[in-house]
C-alpha cells in the first residue's frame, strides 16, 4: 500500500494489527532484511488441523506491505530497492497482455489493473489446503491442463469507472495464448476445439425476444469442435474411448437413434452459437429458462437426425405449435435409472419434470427442441420456446428495444474491428435468480446455468455419487430484498474478438440515466433503426 505522506496513519495501522495479534497469542520477533526492518508475528493454529502461520509487515519507500513468507518479503525488498530480476514487469504473458490493452484503451489511463495466471493461480491455491485435504470434484483444473488448456498463459485487463458520462464501468481485458511452435493445429488435444472466427453481423435473430435477461451469441467452428471433443470427453469420463463408445452407440444400437452424429447431424450445422435467458417468478431453483439456438446450413438434414433422436427417446413427445413440429422430453417417473451422456456438465436437453406416462396430459416444465427458421432451437422449458416462436414483430423483438441499441451502440465505440461474440445482459434482470437463490439458501438446488455449474465444480465426487447436496458456501439470509437493490444494476454488454495469440474482450456497463431520459434515447433508437 502507497502511503506517501500517511505515515502516521499507517503507523497506527500496525499498532492495531500488533494489538489484534497479540490476543491471539501471536509471538512477536524483528528481524532485518537488505537494511529494512521486518516484524514478525508466528501466529498459532486456532482450531485442529489448522497450521501455525507467519505475518510479516514492514514500510519501504512508503510502502507497506505484508507478507505471509519470509523469503518472499526478502525478495519483496530487493525488488523495491531495484536488485530484484524477477519482477511481474519481466514476465511474458503479463507483458503481452498489459501491451494489447494499453493499445486498446489509447490515452485512458486504468484506474484498476490486474493480471492472473490461470493455472499458476490454481496450483497456489492449492498450495494453502492442509496436508491431506482433497479437492472437491473432479480435478477439472488437472484435466484441462492435460488436454492443452494450459496454453493460455496469462490473464490481465484494464477497468475504468464513469468513463465519458456514458460508461459506468469499462473493462478491457487480454487473454494471451500464443500458438504452441511446431504444433500445425496451433494448440493441442482439447485445446484445438477454440476456434472462434470473428466476422458476421451477429446481432439479435428477428425472433428473440424483447423481453429476457441476457442474449449471447457468438461464432464458433463447430465441426471442429466435434473433432477435438474425444479427448476432453474420455478424459471427463475417467477412460479412454468413452466419446468414441457412445457416438458408436448412438449410430448402431438398434433400440438406439441410429444416427451417425458427425454425417447426419453435425456436418449441417453452421458457426454461429446464440444463448438466451429469462426466468420465470416466484423465484425458485427451476425458475431460470434458457434457449440455445444453433444455426444449421440444411433445415431438413437436422430436422431428421433430430426426429430419429426423438423418437428413439420413449420421454420425448411430439407437439405441433402454430404450424411447427415441437419436440417435448419430459423427466421420467420410474425406478429405472437412465443413462445420460453428458458434456462438460451442460445437459441443455436434459428435463425438468413431467409424467412420461401420458402424452397427452400436460406436463410440468419440460425441455423442448424444435428446427425452424434456420437454426436448431433448445429449450429448458417448453413455454419459453413456444414464446419465442410467437415473436411476430420488431417492437415484441429484441431488435426493437432501446435498451439494446443503447448497448450496441456504446460497445462500437469501444472496438471497431469485426469480432467473434456478442452479448447483452440486463443485469437486474440476469442476476435476480442467483440473488434470490442465495437469500433463500437454495443455490445448491438451482438449476440455473450458474447453478449447475458450481454444483459440477463443488460437489465431491462421494456426495455426487450418493445424490446429496453441496453446502452453500455464503450465508445470505441477511441480504437486502432484490427490488431495493435492483436501481443499481444497469444494461450491460461485452464484444470478444479472436487475435492470433489468444482473445481481447471489451464490455461495458452504461450509467444509470433518468427514466425519461432513457426512454427518449430507447424511442430514438428505434426510430432510427426503423428508417
Amino acid at each position: 500500500v502507497d502511503v506517501t505522506g500517511r505515515r502516521e496513519a499507517a503507523d497506527a495501522m500496525l499498532a492495531k494489527i500488533d494489538s489484534d495479534l497479540a490476543k491471539r497469542n501471536a509471538t512477536k520477533s524483528t528481524a532485518a532484511s537488505g537494511g529494512v526492518t521486518l516484524t514478525i508475528y508466528r501466529i498459532p493454529s486456532r482450531r485442529d488441523g489448522d497450521v501455525a502461520h507467519d505475518a510479516i509487515f514492514f514500510i519501504e519507500n512508503d510502502l507497506l506491505c505484508g507478507v505471509d513468507n519470509r523469503a518472499e518479503a526478502d525478495a519483496m525488498i530487493a525488488r523495491i530497492k531495484g536488485q530484484g530480476s524477477d519482477s511481474l514487469a519481466t514476465v511474458e504473458s503479463y507483458k503481452q497482455t498489459m501491451r494489447r490493452c494499453a493499445a486498446e484503451a489509447r490515452s485512458l489511463a486504468p484506474e484498476v489493473r490486474w493480471f492472473a495466471d490461470p493455472f499458476g493461480y490454481a496450483r497456489a491455491a492449492r498450495s494453502l489446503a492442509k496436508p491431506g485435504e482433497r479437492p472437491a470434484g473432479k480435478d477439472y483444473v488437472e484435466i484441462l491442463r492435460s488436454q492443452g488448456f494450459d496454453a493460455v498463459q496469462g490473464a490481465g485487463g484494464y477497468v475504468n469507472l464513469l468513463v465519458a458520462g456514458t460508461y459506468e464501468v469499462v473493462h478491457r481485458t487480454a487473454v494471451y495464448a500464443p500458438p504452441i511452435p511446431g504444433e500445425k493445429d496451433k494448440y493441442r488435444l482439447a485445446m484445438r476445439m477454440l476456434q472462434f472466427p470473428n466476422g458476421g453481423e451477429l446481432q439479435p435473430q428477428p425472433w428473440i425476444p424483447r423481453g429476457l435477461a441476457s442474449y449471447r451469441t457468438f461464432n464458433m467452428d463447430l465441426k471442429n469442435a466435434f473433432a477435438h471433443v474425444d479427448t476432453l470427453f474420455d478424459a471427463i469420463a475417467g477412460y479412454e474411448n468413452a466419446f468414441a463408445d457412445v457416438i458408436e452407440g448412438l449410430r448402431k444400437d438398434p433400440y438406439g437413434p441410429q444416427v451417425d452424429v458427425e454425417q447426419d447431424f453435425v456436418a449441417y450445422l453452421g458457426n454461429r452459437v446464440s444463448l438466451v435467458t429469462d426466468y420465470n417468478v416466484p423465484i425458485t431453483t427451476k425458475s431460470e429458462r434458457f434457449l440455445f439456438a444453433v444455426e444449421v446450413k440444411d433445415e431438413a438434414k437436422v430436422a431428421d437426425a433430430v426426429n430419429r433422436f426423438m423418437k428413439a427417446d420413449p420421454n420425448a413427445f411430439h407437439r405441433d405449435f402454430e404450424g411447427k413440429s415441437i419436440w417435448e422430453i419430459a423427466e421420467p417417473k420410474n425406478d429405472v435409472p437412465e443413462l445420460e451422456i453428458e458434456i462438460g456438465g451442460f445437459e441443455p436437453l436434459g428435463p425438468e419434470s413431467g409424467d412420461a406416462n401420458d402424452a397427452n396430459q400436460k406436463h410440468a416444465p419440460a425441455s423442448a427442441v424444435c428446427v425452424t427458421d434456420g437454426h436448431l432451437l433448445i429449450a429448458s422449458h417448453m413455454n419459453f420456446l413456444q414464446e419465442i416462436l410467437s415473436v411476430r414483430n420488431q417492437q415484441e423483438a429484441l431488435v426493437g428495444s432501446g435498451d439494446f441499441h443503447q448497448v450496441d451502440a456504446a460497445l462500437n465505440q469501444l472496438i471497431d474491428d469485426p469480432v467473434c461474440a456478442r452479448c447483452f445482459v440486463r443485469t437486474d434482470e440476469a442476476y435476480r435468480p442467483t440473488y434470490e437463490l442465495l437469500r433463500q439458501g437454495k443455490m445448491p438446488e438451482s438449476e440455473t446455468l450458474l447453478g449447475r455449474f458450481l454444483n459440477r465444480l463443488l460437489t465431491p465426487p462421494e456426495d455426487e455419487e450418493e445424490g446429496r447436496l453441496r453446502q452453500q458456501k455464503i450465508d445470505g439470509r441477511e441480504l437486502p430484498s432484490f427490488e431495493m437493490v435492483r436501481r443499481y444494476f444497469s444494461p450491460a454488454g461485452t464484444l470478444v474478438r479472436a487475435d492470433d495469440d489468444g482473445w481481447f474482450v471489451v464490455g461495458a456497463t452504461l450509467t444509470k440515466q433518468p427514466a425519461q431520459a432513457r426512454a427518449n434515447a430507447g424511442t430514438s433508437a428505434v426510430e432510427t433503426t426503423v428508417r
